[in-house]
């Protein structure tokens, strides 16, 4: 009887490959909806885990698709934290979770005091009617910091002390950030600013400030809406017109001619989240010239 033989060097390849394959760990990929969030799980995960974003710098969160990319790379994800009240969201965490029935979702807005039916926060696009901006404040981050913590705790507890030290790291920065934020805003001339999508509803509410929206519900705003805006703007001395800067200028800059208001570009949806907070709050604590 004949017997065949593989070369032995074949045989160490087809046993490397064996042995590779059942020692090879899961992804460590984390996927959270948007850069801000990204900011905040990558402080607390640390270099344990990888954190894949789903909406990308200059794309909407209220109407963003994921990629066949990025959903084939959930089926690797450890976890996925979202806000829970995006426009996106609305449409793919379901599908998110029926597709990845094991993908643990965790949304970070839980305990935090949610804006409500508040007129110029109401987004047609707004899940329930919730202002979902919630990591435009700082004093709303340091839940959204707990909350990304207790849910690392619950995929990966064998690091909790790596997450408890990095946690403990990230609130002293957000405490620094509050700080300073506080110490600006005590010298704004006006407590009333304008802005084209209501995005600072919850960084207004914190730090006593008013926000008017030339969005309205959602959608361009209609002739009437921006008289009523500029008239509001001049009776109350409103000097600044945020506006971010995937939105058309061209309203805003109406309202500012009009008014002799400034315009600020903004940008809450960037990934250096302390350095958005507190430019924002050194605008808007500026004397207009």
């Amino acid at each position: 009887m004949k017997r065949f033989l593989l070369p032995s060097l074949l045989i160490g390849i087809l046993l490397l490959g064996c042995f590779s394959g059942a020692q090879k760990p899961k992804n460590k990929i984390l996927f959270v909806s948007i850069l801000p969030l990204k900011y905040f799980t990558d402080k607390i995960a640390g270099d344990i885990y990888k954190v894949e974003v789903t909406v990308p710098p200059g794309a909407g969160p209220e109407t963003y698709s994921p990629t066949p990319k990025q959903m084939m790379m959930l089926g690797e994800a450890s976890a996925y934290f979202s806000i829970g009240y995006l426009g996106f969201e609305q449409t793919w965490l379901e599908n998110f979770k029926s597709t990845n029935p094991n993908l643990p979702v965790f949304v970070i807005s839980k305990k935090i005091d949610l804006i409500k039916d508040e007129g110029s926060h109401e987004d047609h696009a707004h899940l329930h009617g919730v202002d979902p901006h919630i990591w435009s404040s700082p004093k709303t981050a340091r839940l959204i910091a707990q909350n990304i913590f207790e849910g690392m705790m619950q995929i990966n507890p064998a690091n909790g002390d790596t997450y408890r030290k990095n946690l403990k790291s990230l609130m002293t920065e957000i405490e620094k950030v509050d700080s300073t934020v506080t110490r600006l805003l005590s010298n704004a001339s006006s407590k009333k600013f304008i802005i084209f999508h209501p995005a600072l509803g919850y960084f207004a509410r914190d730090y006593g400030l008013e926000q008017l929206s030339i969005e309205f519900e959602g959608k361009v705003p209609s002739p009437r809406h921006l008289k009523t805006i500029i008239e509001t703007a001049k009776s109350e001395n409103i000097k600044f017109v945020l506006i971010q800067k995937e939105f058309d200028k061209e309203n805003a800059e109406i309202i500012a001619k009009e008014t002799g208001s400034k315009i600020i570009q903004i940008d809450p949806l960037d990934y250096n989240w302390p350095e958005q907070m507190i430019m924002i709050a050194e605008k808007l604590s500026t004397t207009p010239q």
